[in-house]
């Protein structure tokens, strides 16, 4: 594997097999502003892979600084099947920074395609400032945290070409940076000598790149590449390409996943040109294991009798639905908007990422089945909170104080909490704000229990019918411990909208 990560300037080549990272901000850059400087990553395979080079690029207009958008060029040796992991960070300082410390931050995971050189689009908005995503994750439309191996999908023809420095000249700022060794790398005549220039280097660039890059490969060639063929007039919609005598999306064809006739194993998808199996819940749920347990309580009349539950696995949210991923469904015109006042979340400034309120049952099962989900019933809720009738709280038998958000212990609230803010109160499944936080919609309606301890029931849904549904988990102004328990139900009319009330959705694993 040869990777290089370099600078593209105005010129005339051959297209080679690169990738061109396109790095954009519609947030305020330069100095001074809200991004200040950027920081190029390059790993092979993931973000847990072998680090191949990484660039820190001051922005603005002075000299030695940058302007936006960033074309960085990433070339690739003969292991072009190898995927490469490319992250930009952007910074609030002009020094660079962190993961942990970037104001907003993207991610890819994408593969060459042999003799094409593909312009990678990667776009830093102001809906993805602060959030959370794994290394192997890119933040999403609706602040939505997916799979990196999806930018594939976004990957299109360069227009432009890279300047073919030649192999004897010097190392300049203009040279690509070889990211495997410190020795000077000869990747052919018609490209750049690859050079270590050190990790300070800065990349130097020339926005005036705007010729088509010029490709001449014969017919058979073309086919083996998975390419059209450059001389029996045969053209394929875009995003697809020739496999003998038929068009083929290889971003998504099992059978012809990232090339033609490279088959899928059986049960595997085709993501981005990458087979792939795929995990039982999608990103943001958790894989909750099938199980049994005693529901209820034998200390609290409405929670008896304590009985018998044998539950199918599932996936659950692991945090409240979020404003922000709300918001994404109602600009899909499949949800309404919630209800407005100085207590609920929606529209108010800095709430983006905490807990929707005010919403319906109604509204809260729409938003579910916009994503392919349902509320969860009311013995997954509980089950997924405590596991075992032991665990008075999701984090176990200690009295609450600082695991949750609530207005108990001496504390005060006048809203809700961020989502995720209470690591020590996560369940055993790593679900947060199961205490606390906001009452969530289930999909039972009300009424007492039946079976029996000892007997299990395999998924009980609750009552057939009933005037009001149940409300689980305790909400930020509740100051009683026995309010936050994980047996502890309630009851709201389903036509309510509350402001201490919000949801989480469950589905069937994959």
């Amino acid at each position: 594997m040869a990777w290089t990560l370099g600078t593209l300037a105005a010129g005339c080549e051959q297209p080679r097999t690169e990738l061109v990272v396109r790095v954009d901000s519609e947030l305020a850059w330069g100095v001074g502003a809200t991004v200040q400087s950027l920081v190029v990553s390059v790993r092979r395979s993931g973000g847990d892979g072998p680090l191949r080079d990484r660039r820190t690029i001051v922005l603005g207009a002075a000299a030695g600084q940058q302007p936006l958008p960033l074309r960085v060029g990433v070339l690739a040796g003969e292991d072009v099947a190898t995927p490469v992991w490319i992250e930009a960070l952007g910074c609030g300082g002009p020094n660079g920074c962190t993961a942990a410390q970037a104001v907003v931050a993207q991610r890819a995971v994408v593969r060459f395609t042999a003799g094409q050189t593909l312009e990678l689009p990667l776009r830093l908005t102001a809906e993805c400032v602060r959030a959370t995503c794994a290394n192997d994750e890119r933040c999403a439309v609706g602040r939505r945290c997916e799979p990196a191996t999806r930018a594939q999908l976004d990957l299109r023809p360069f227009d432009g070409v890279v300047d073919p420095m030649g192999t004897d000249a010097a190392p300049t700022a203009d040279t690509p940076v070889a990211m495997d060794t410190p020795v000077a790398m000869d990747l052919g005549a018609d490209v750049g000598r690859a050079m270590d220039l050190g990790a300070d280097a800065a990349l130097v660039m020339d926005a005036a790149v705007d010729v088509r890059p010029v490709m001449d490969v014969g017919t058979d060639a073309g086919r083996d590449a998975g390419l059209p063929p450059a001389d029996d007039g045969a053209v394929c919609p875009s995003g697809q390409v020739l496999c003998g005598s038929t068009c083929r999306s290889v971003q998504v064809d099992p059978s012809h996943c990232g090339g033609c006739g490279r088959a899928c194993s059986s049960g595997q998808t085709c993501v981005a040109a990458v087979c792939t199996t795929p995990p039982p819940c999608p990103v943001g749920m958790r894989l909750i294991p099938a199980g049994m347990f005693e529901m209820g309580s034998t200390t609290v009349a409405d929670e008896q009798p304590s009985h018998g539950v044998r539950l199918s696995a599932f996936c659950l949210d692991e945090t409240e639905v979020t404003v922000s991923a709300f918001g994404a469904c109602v600009t899909a015109g499949a949800c309404v908007t919630p209800g407005e006042s100085p207590t609920c979340n929606w529209r108010v400034e800095g709430r983006d990422e905490h807990p929707v309120n005010c919403v319906d049952w109604e509204e809260a099962r729409a938003y579910c089945q916009w994503r392919g989900a349902t509320l969860p019933t009311e013995s997954q809720w509980e089950y997924a909170a405590r596991v075992t009738s032991s665990r008075t709280y999701p984090w176990g038998n200690d009295a609450p104080g600082s695991q949750l958000c609530w207005s108990g212990g001496g504390t005060n609230r006048s809203g809700t909490c961020e989502v995720r803010s209470f690591p020590l109160g996560n369940s055993p499944f790593g679900l947060s704000d199961m205490a606390g936080g906001v009452w969530e919609w289930v999909a039972d309606w009300y009424g007492p229990y039946t079976g029996s301890a000892g007997s299990y029931v395999l998924d009980p849904t609750g009552p057939t019918s009933g005037p009001a549904r149940v409300i689980r988990g305790g909400t930020w102004d509740n100051t009683m411990p026995g309010d936050v328990r994980a047996a502890n139900r309630f009851l709201l009319m389903p036509r309510l909208r509350d402001v201490h009330v919000g949801m989480r959705c469950a589905r069937a694993p994959r």
